[in-house]
């Protein structure tokens, strides 16, 4: 079985990655500062800025899913924020290069772009964002992911090395949306994922084709649901919150902030969890709970 190495395994998007990669055939090796919750795997204790640690993991190993930082700003200091995740995210790619692992998946993340957590939204210069909407962070997590793509820019460069970045929307975690329509009465609130979400196991999904997938050098993807997480029009959304914002053309109805039609064309991803399948649009459950797919 291929050996992958999982940083942040013990967060709750590894643990869904590593169990999505362990019912596919995979050898997986999870590092991470803190325990599992859960044994899964095999599991070290690692802080990822010591390079030491990531060279002894490496060995053997066919590729990396690198998981590992602070997840949001305000989790910790600023300066903290940015040095732990940009020198993580380095040590984790150049480890990757002297040891000849041929490729690392990376978490990177819509807050790329700059608006979710910004102190004041601008409108974008249309909507919705695709990878080639410019980039322009204001915060220190932000700011860490746009380095992170640019050290894969770097390293993809002067060696025989892919990187598959995954700029995941606003994950989603509660597995049955029961938490969802407290979110609908403020839609100003997390603005900045323009109304885009991704649920945690596709997410998981998304890591896998991202290391199956055939590609070379530094690849970028979004990775999101194809409709937004509110029940109005996305339409009616814009023109209330970010009046002069272009929509593209062919966008009407709920569709996503973000634009997925790279990801779905070249890894072939396509969001097989969406709230509608769990919800009513008055917020009721819906009975029965839709199955897993096969």
């Amino acid at each position: 079985m291929p050996k992958v190495v999982v940083t942040g395994g013990s967060g709750r998007l590894g643990q869904q990655a590593i169990g999505h990669l362990l019912e596919h055939g995979y050898e997986i090796l999870s590092l991470d500062i803190a325990p599992p919750p859960a044994k899964l795997c095999d599991s070290w204790l690692c802080d990822l800025r010591r390079s030491g640690d990531l060279y002894e993991a490496f060995k053997g190993a066919s590729a990396a899913v690198h998981l590992g930082a602070y997840q949001a700003p305000n989790l910790a200091p600023d300066c903290e924020t940015f040095s732990n995740n940009v020198s993580a995210t380095y040590n984790v790619l150049k480890a990757a290069v002297d040891l000849g692992v041929p490729r690392v998946v990376c978490a990177s993340s819509i807050a790329a772009y700059g608006f979710l957590y910004a102190p004041k939204i601008w409108a974008p210069d249309y909507l919705p964002l695709d990878e080639a909407h410019p980039c322009r962070p204001q915060d220190p997590y932000a700011l860490s992911k746009v380095f992170g793509e640019q050290l894969a820019d770097s390293c993809t460069g002067y060696s025989d090395l892919t990187v598959v970045s995954l700029r995941f929307s606003g994950v989603n975690f509660d597995l049955t949306y029961g938490e969802l329509p407290r979110r609908w009465a403020d839609p100003a609130v997390r603005m900045g994922t323009f109304w885009s979400y991704v649920d945690a196991r596709d997410a998981a999904v998304a890591c896998r084709l991202a290391l199956e997938a055939p590609l070379s050098g530094h690849e970028v993807f979004n990775i999101a649901a194809p409709t937004s997480r509110y029940p109005e029009p996305t339409d009616e959304l814009v023109r209330r919150y970010v009046p002069g914002a272009r929509i593209k053309e062919g966008y009407s109805g709920h569709w996503g902030g973000l634009d997925v039609t790279k990801a779905a064309e070249t890894l072939g991803f396509v969001a097989a969890h969406v709230w509608r399948d769990y919800l009513n649009p008055d917020g009721t459950a819906k009975t029965p709970a839709p199955s897993e797919p096969e």
